[in-house]
């Protein structure tokens, strides 16, 4: 993402390459602020289940309803508030998406992307999770809600870093067997 305007003072942003750092910043013309481009924190849940006819290990994806890619598949989660701590932005995320309560675990994983195709830059960190109250049930930018097996997930995945959580989800699972 490009932007062209200082937050502060509107004045037009000039892109430099600042010593000691690795990629050009956008730099106020008028007065020098410097509008950091650091990745947007966002935090995911890779909420599973034992599927009860027959044992078969399962996870909770939602399917996107607003862009960036609308229609394919997620993991439940979102963007972190600021000063909020991940399990509490997740644990937020997941009852404002699916009305469910979760118990959140380990850490699985954390993973760089983008918002979307030249969106900006995103840390992803996704957490184990399994649900205490509540049944899945869609919110405002969910469209579906369902339950997959690790080794039949449905395609496409809204965003490199789902595929990347979700082999690392499958690995930890086989590493504990």
């Amino acid at each position: 993402m490009t932007l062209t305007f200082c937050p502060l003072c509107a004045g037009p942003l000039q892109y430099r390459q600042l010593e000691d750092e690795r990629y050009p910043q956008p730099v106020c013309t008028q007065g020098g602020h410097v509008v950091w481009q650091n990745p947007k924190p966002t935090v995911s849940a890779l909420v599973l289940r034992h599927h009860d006819q027959d044992g078969v290990l399962e996870v909770l994806l939602v399917q996107r309803a607003r862009p960036p890619w609308e229609g394919p598949w997620d993991c439940p989660g979102g963007f972190i508030d600021p000063e909020e701590h991940p399990t509490d932005a997740l644990r937020r995320e997941l009852l404002e998406e699916l009305s469910i309560d979760a118990t959140i675990g380990e850490l699985v994983g954390i993973y760089m992307d983008r918002y979307g195709e030249g969106g900006e830059s995103t840390l992803n960190l996704y957490y184990r999770g399994v649900i205490r109250t509540g049944t899945p049930t869609p919110g405002s930018d969910v469209s579906a809600a369902a339950w997959f097996a690790l080794d039949a997930l449905p395609h496409p995945l809204a965003f490199d870093n789902n595929r990347h959580a979700l082999e690392a989800l499958r690995v930890l699972l086989n590493d504990q067997k």
